[in-house]
């Protein structure tokens, strides 16, 4: 899986904006960049990493803490799927839900560390 970091994360943005990684199992990429408050793509996971910039090391570090992640295989299988009872689209439940909750909690010790 494919990070991409924009590289005005490491400057302040607009007030509304967060930070935000966002994960695309269907192309098998992920990008960390700045994104506006309610904004979600249908067919990604997004994990908000909080308001501030992050320094080049924090940045360093994230990368190693994402590639290095044992259980990306697990995102990449995510399945897309129609729910009929509630007539919309959706992942469905696997393991893929902990996958992300477990990236998650690797991530936000990189940010907070402050680096």
């Amino acid at each position: 899986m494919q990070l991409t970091i924009d590289h005005d994360v490491t400057s302040g943005y607009l007030p509304d904006y967060a930070l935000t990684l966002t994960i695309s199992p269907s192309s098998d990429s992920a990008h960390l960049a700045w994104t506006p408050d309610g904004l979600e793509e249908p067919q990604t996971f997004e994990i908000r990493l909080g308001r501030h910039p992050l320094t080049t090391r924090s940045l360093t570090e994230m990368r190693r803490t994402f590639e290095e992640f044992p259980e990306r295989d697990v995102i990449r299988g995510a399945v897309w799927e129609y729910d009929h009872e509630r007539s919309l689209w959706r992942w469905a439940a696997g393991p893929w839900w902990q996958a992300i909750a477990a990236l998650e909690a690797r991530l936000w010790p990189v940010v907070d560390s402050g680096f």
